[in-house]
């Protein structure tokens, strides 16, 4: 009986997103979640408990990216052809006494920093490169300008950060896909409206913040300009009055139809009974008369019956005229009176709830800009923020480094390793807020990176001191083996005499893993 041994992963670190997002892709910058189908190309290697913002392999600690499952001249190639050039760019750094060499390799290592990290994230590979490629651009051309040309570029790189945070926060608030799912009636104008309420809202605050850095920021850096802080607090007023407007409107449009449409009424009359007055019958009692008198008597009694009936029933008429004219007139005044009632009552409780709903507006508004704030702040100011230092940061360390190269001496490598740290800290802020991951495993993933790339940095060092150090220390350069290089050997050559392999646990079987009792 034989066992197959696993064949090696042919297509090492890959990763897939599982749900795809049809979004632009400022709505999925810090959304992407990729899930690793493949690690390193070792047999045994788990992808299940790698990040994808894991640089090296949690079990193998091999190096993730450009990783094959067998070796490669090109790939050794390319990683021996890096390595010279490092050498290359120090040295030419030492012998000129110039700092844009290792200027030009902070910024490189800084693009490496942030993009293998971000290496299986669509949107965040390509926003952070490009930040650090303007950071890069606008700390050259501060570098080249004056003090003018500081405030200028301070100026407008202030504007563009503000720009783009309100133009990522409007088109996140007014996106309601949520809302337009969820299958109610009005989700998706409600969801709008709150989103309208809530980018106006953002203005007012990130108008006074410009104003204020305007006003009392570094003269170094930022223009003073009134009447730019004079529209800017017009601006903010605007915001403010624009806001109150829109959840107005929101509020009439969401409320108008929300209210009772029953109001109290007041009863119609009744309609009054006609009235039919007959006058008393005296005319001719008995048998016809023969007489001639009597029958001049019985035309003449007739006669006076029927005027009395003709006036009468025009009596009645009149009265029936006059009564019916009183109840239509009051019927009238009556419903004009519940006309006129209904619609105040109506415009009373549409109005008090039109403000009540814009109300409510704005405090779903105030509270998805809350909600926002701190994702807004972590995916479009800080990354900016941090690489602007880092980038301000970067020519220093390459004084700092080249000064240690040429003049030695402690001070200046301790500034230089503290710069770079700044750095390096700096990029790490940077991806890490990119990735829109929880704060735990980024740190864990940044932590490890650090401490498995720190001793391929320090063999380099170590090498390339030697290398390079060796032509000066016979005097045919500016660069020499000095205590640096002296100290990092010695250290390399403890940890091989002194570090030994981890030791696989033995497994014990059941039949040795007996009592004392039970052998003896």
């Amino acid at each position: 009986m034989h066992t197959t041994r696993p064949t090696a992963c042919t297509h090492p670190d890959r990763a897939v997103v599982p749900e795809s997002d049809h979004r632009p892709w400022y709505l999925r910058l810090g959304r992407e979640r990729p899930v690793m189908v493949s690690g390193c190309p070792e047999d045994d290697c788990l992808p299940g408990h790698i990040e994808p913002h894991d640089v090296y392999c949690r079990t193998h600690e091999r190096l993730l990216p450009f990783s094959t499952a067998t070796p490669s001249r090109k790939r050794w190639f390319v990683v021996n052809l890096s390595r010279a050039a490092v050498c290359a760019l120090f040295t030419l750094a030492a012998q000129t006494a110039n700092p844009l060499p290792l200027t030009v390799l902070a910024a490189s290592a800084g693009a490496a920093v942030l993009g293998l990290p971000l290496r299986h994230y669509v949107v965040g590979r390509a926003v952070a490169p490009t930040l650090w490629a303007l950071a890069c651009a606008a700390s050259a051309l501060g570098a080249t300008t004056g003090p003018a040309g500081h405030r200028v570029i301070g100026t407008v790189a202030l504007a563009l950060v503000v720009l783009l945070w309100l133009g990522w926060m409007s088109a996140t608030l007014t996106d309601r896909a949520a809302d337009s799912r969820s299958g109610l009636p009005g989700a998706r104008s409600s969801g709008r409206a709150v989103g309208a309420v809530a980018s106006g809202m953002a203005v007012v605050p990130a108008a006074l913040l410009v104003r204020l850095l305007l006003a009392r920021g570094p003269s170094g850096w930022f223009l003073r300009l009134p009447a730019v802080r004079g529209w800017l607090l017009v601006t903010a007023l605007g915001g403010l009055a624009g806001t109150i407007l829109a959840a107005l409107l929101a509020g009439v449009l969401d409320g108008w139809g929300r209210v009772d449409p029953r109001t109290p009424r007041l009863g119609l009359p009744r309609r009054p009974a006609l009235l039919r007055w007959e006058p008393a019958d005296r005319r001719w009692p008995g048998a016809p008369p023969r007489s001639f008198a009597g029958r001049v008597k019985l035309l003449v009694l007739a006669y006076r019956h029927q005027v009395l009936t003709a006036v009468f029933r025009a009596l009645s008429f009149g009265a029936n005229v006059l009564r019916l004219t009183g109840h239509h007139c009051v019927t009238g005044v009556v419903r004009l009176t519940n006309l006129l009632v209904r619609q105040a009552v109506l415009l009373w409780r549409r109005s008090r709830m039109s403000v009540l709903c814009a109300g409510r507006t704005l405090v779903r508004g105030a509270g998805a800009l809350l909600a926002a704030v701190p994702r807004g702040v972590r995916l479009v100011l800080l990354p900016p923020v941090v690489l602007l230092l880092a980038a301000l940061l970067v020519p220093v360390v390459a004084e700092r480094t080249t000064a240690f190269l040429t003049e030695g001496g402690p001070a200046r490598l301790g500034l230089a390793l503290l710069g770079a740290s700044g750095c390096l800290a700096l990029w790490t802020v940077a991806w890490a807020a990119v990735t829109g991951a929880p704060l735990g495993p980024v740190r864990d993933s940044a932590v490890r990176t650090a401490g498995l790339a720190l001793p391929h940095v320090v063999l380099l060092i170590t090498v390339g001191g030697w290398v390079l150090g060796l032509p000066g220390t016979f005097g045919h350069g500016r660069m020499h083996v000095g205590w640096l290089t002296l100290t990092l050997t010695a250290l390399v050559l403890v940890f091989l005499i002194r570090a030994k392999p981890d030791r696989a646990p033995v497994a014990v079987s059941s039949d040795t893993a007996r009592r004392p009792e039970e052998t003896s």
